[in-house]
Parts: structure tokens; sequence; C-alpha cells
């Protein structure tokens, strides 16, 4: 039973931090690189709007920030994964090592 609270903590250890690494390395990219690429995830989203549906709407309108909050959700969700992922990895690794 402890052993399972062991490894549901480590596991939910490894999402929060993957998913808080995946968020801030999205929201940098998008400060750091927004010259380079162009323009920003939020101008992105603006012009694949104008070119798929015809709608002209600006980097700042309520749509557009509800779909940049959606896609920042994913970033972090599949973030989040990878965490658990490499977590898991982890604990199995150092449970090999401590069995006797």
């Amino acid at each position: 039973m402890e052993d399972k609270r062991k490894a549901r903590r480590y596991l939910l250890i490894g999402a929060v931090t993957g998913g808080i690494i995946s968020l801030s390395i999205t929201l940098l990219m998008d400060t750091f690189y927004a010259d380079t690429f162009q323009g920003t995830w939020r101008d992105a989203i603006s012009k694949d709007l104008h070119s798929l549906f015809s709608l002209n709407v600006s980097y700042d309108s309520i749509l557009v920030n509800i779909l940049f909050i959606l896609v920042l959700g994913i970033m972090t969700a599949f973030g989040s994964f990878l965490g658990i992922i490499f977590s898991f990895f982890l604990y199995k690794f150092f449970s090999f090592l401590s069995n006797k």
C-alpha cells in the first residue's frame, strides 16, 4: 500500500514538473523567437483563422486568446504526459536498485 502511494506521488511530481517545464519553454520560445519566426503564436493563430475560415480577427481578439490558451493547454498536457513517463522510468530504476 505504501509502495502504491509512493509511486503515485512520484508520478504526480513528474506530471507537474513536466507540465511546468513544457509551459515555460513554450512561452519563452514565443517571447524570444518572435522576430525570427516573424510573429508570435497569436499572430499565427489570427493568420490561420483568416486563411481557413476567412475571419478577419486581430491578434488580441478574444477568439485568438481562447485558441492560444487551448494550444498552451495541449502543450502542457503533452509535457505532463512526458513527465509521467520519465518519472515512471526513474521510479522503476531506483526501485530495482533498492530491492535486495
